[in-house]
């Protein structure tokens, strides 16, 4: 066994693993507004969930018919010539190291930026940066800023609406309407993940399929085995059966871990009441799904971090707990450069290894 060989067989297992850090820590978040409110107690929030991040995938492909554009953009942040092996094993290597780290601290950062940071990262040091495609990287930067902003601005204008709408109706009876519909709210928040961050693995791991049939040395029987999942001619794709494998192992994520974030996010932002509840996912599932359709990779814990610090401002500043978020947004700014920084070294020695 070569060590091309080696290299694609670790990176798609560590692709796998790094989908179930997604479900512990990003899809984590999907559930912990609604345990938070007692809606749900946590296996039946993470039953729910699991459903419904699936449902993304019957939606998307079989309802739609569609490709999942977000995986598509995960695949083209640099020349798909350069794109090896030793590369993609770099890449989720680094982020994977950063997730971890920021899991086990309970910090609810965003898999899929650290994702990103590693692919930038690879293949920068190894290959300069003209081999980057500038154009989805500075989209996918702005919408750092931006996926949190709009679900503050969203989660604050529901909340001030539906405020205003039940002013003079009891609390108890307030709380009964909202306990109902955040079965909703956290069903589509769930779809929106499903829809985002879900193929943003699987577009790491289609390239590396790719890859095997144009990188040399590959061997023929690994190029055989992989024919059996990819089909090279029809052009990058996702496979089907490589995004049903994604989603099963993501529900595990969040069936297994995840529950230092629920906590941080489910009460250590703001106090969360059903009313807020229903707002912050309502604003993070409206946020999620739209960007998916245009194929932009925000982050799931950007979105609901806005949403729940935009409906914890209706009753002030001072109702928000500050010194969490910032050392939320402070693992946010971390995200991108240092898996960046891990990936690329990594890959630096990679290539100084005789293949």
């Amino acid at each position: 066994m070569n060590l091309l060989t080696i290299a694609i067989v670790l990176s798609i297992l560590l692709a796998f693993v790094f989908t179930f850090l997604n479900g512990m820590n990003d899809a984590a978040n999907s559930i912990s507004t609604i345990i938070a409110t007692k809606v749900m107690t946590p296996i039946q929030a993470i039953l729910w969930a699991s459903f419904w991040e699936f449902m993304a995938f019957i939606i998307i492909r079989l309802v739609l018919n569609q490709q999942f554009a977000v995986g598509n953009t995960m695949a083209n942040f640099a020349d798909q010539s350069v794109i090896d092996p030793f590369l993609i094993l770099s890449a989720l290597v680094g982020a994977a190291i950063w997730v971890a780290v920021c899991t086990k601290s309970g910090m609810p950062i965003s898999t899929s930026h650290a994702l990103i940071g590693g692919i930038i990262g690879a293949a920068w040091f190894v290959n300069g940066s003209a081999v980057l495609h500038l154009k989805p990287i500075i989209i996918t930067l702005v919408f750092i800023v931006l996926s949190p902003l709009i679900g503050l601005f969203l989660g604050f204008f529901l909340e001030c609406v539906f405020l205003r709408i039940f002013k003079n109706t009891p609390r108890k009876r307030v709380d009964k309407i909202f306990k109902v519909l955040q079965h909703f709210s956290t069903a589509a928040f769930c779809i929106g993940h499903g829809s985002n961050d879900a193929p943003k693995t699987m577009g790491i791991i289609a390239v590396l399929m790719a890859s095997v049939f144009t990188t040399k040395g590959v061997s023929f029987e690994m190029r055989e085995f992989i024919a059996n999942f990819y089909d090279s001619s029809q052009g990058f794709h996702i496979p089907d059966i490589l995004a049903v494998v994604c989603y099963i192992i993501m529900s595990l994520g969040i069936l297994i871990g995840g529950k230092n974030v629920i906590k941080t996010m489910g009460g250590g932002l703001a106090k969360i009441t059903p009313i807020r509840g229903f707002s912050a996912e309502f604003a993070g599932a409206t946020t999620l799904i739209a960007t998916s359709f245009l194929g932009i990779p925000v982050s799931t814990t950007h979105t609901i971090t806005g949403g729940v610090i935009g409906v914890g401002l209706t009753d002030g500043m001072k109702s928000v707990k500050w010194v969490t978020a910032k050392r939320i947004v402070l693992s946010w700014v971390l995200t991108i450069p240092v898996p960046l920084v891990i990936a690329g070294v990594l890959n630096l020695l990679f290539h100084l290894l005789p293949i």
